[in-house]
């Protein structure tokens, strides 16, 4: 039996907090239902300098890779990834912005407006959902998203509502008194409702609020047989209380890969 072809490709996320770099594995052939594979990952905060010798060491390991690939909400830190990149890990990574490489109807108002994230979301989560049922992806980072996908496979909107990280930024800024409590405080486990403390009590109005937010917006957005998809820094806490909800680490960056594959798929056929 002949072996699939496995190639490798570095999609990177730039976003408002972070910078997430994924090392994927795609196959010649993957089933629907398969999203490409992350082999490697690494996250550094926006600003901070890139781990270019770790991406060297990810290329030596697995020799030469396809095109990388960018895209993300921050426009400053992807200008920084191009511009510091380099030439010894390939060409510089091709940024993807333009709706009309997607493999995904956009049914809203402004297509050209939504978060990239969001879409990029919604294209991993149609390879993974049944086919004809309709989906919901929460997004759990410095905004919450609740998006829809409809039965078909369309984005048709969602909701964004501040992430943990960010309510809890906003407390303490807009407060005399109330103390930051951190994104590590926020995601190591879920926190008693009932808190005892001031710093308890934060950490469950926190995340009991936001998992209430959630839940409300999924029962308004969708049916009882929709399938509920999750990702995000607080996706895996979320989770583990929502109904019929799948954890998924690495969407954005998995629909990223897809979107290259399939502007690298068009290239080849029109050349």
């Amino acid at each position: 039996m002949t072996a699939l072809a496995v190639q490798h490709r570095l999609a990177i996320d730039a976003g408002n907090t972070r910078v997430k770099l994924g090392l994927f594995a795609c196959s010649s052939s993957r089933p629907r239902g398969e999203l490409p594979r992350c082999v490697e990952r690494a996250v550094v905060l926006s600003q901070e300098p890139l781990p270019w010798e770790l991406l060297t060491q990810w290329q030596s390991e697995t020799g030469c890779w396809q095109p990388a690939v960018i895209a993300g909400s921050n426009p400053r830190d992807v200008e920084r990834v191009q511009a510091d990149w380099p030439s010894s890990l390939g060409s510089v990574p091709h940024i993807v912005a333009n709706t009309d490489d997607f493999p995904l109807p956009i049914r809203v108002d402004e297509p050209r407006r939504v978060g990239i994230d969001r879409l990029l979301n919604a294209i991993a989560v149609n390879e993974l959902r049944s086919e004809g049922c309709l989906a919901v992806i929460v997004d759990s980072g410095t905004a919450t998203t609740v998006d829809v996908v409809s039965s078909d496979g369309a984005f048709v909107g969602g909701a964004i509502l501040p992430g943990l990280a960010l309510s809890a930024k906003a407390l303490h800024e807009y407060t005399a008194l109330l103390p930051l409590v951190s994104v590590l405080e926020l995601g190591q486990e879920t926190p008693e409702s009932l808190g005892r403390n001031t710093r308890a009590a934060i950490r469950s109005g926190l995340f009991w609020g936001q998992l209430g937010a959630v839940k409300e917006l999924i029962e308004r957005q969708t049916n009882a047989e929709a399938e509920v998809f999750v990702t995000g820094g607080g996706g895996a806490l979320l989770s583990a209380h929502l109904p019929r909800a799948r954890f998924e680490s690495h969407l954005p960056l998995q629909g990223l890969v897809l979107v290259a594959d399939r502007v690298q798929s068009s290239a080849a056929t029109n050349s």
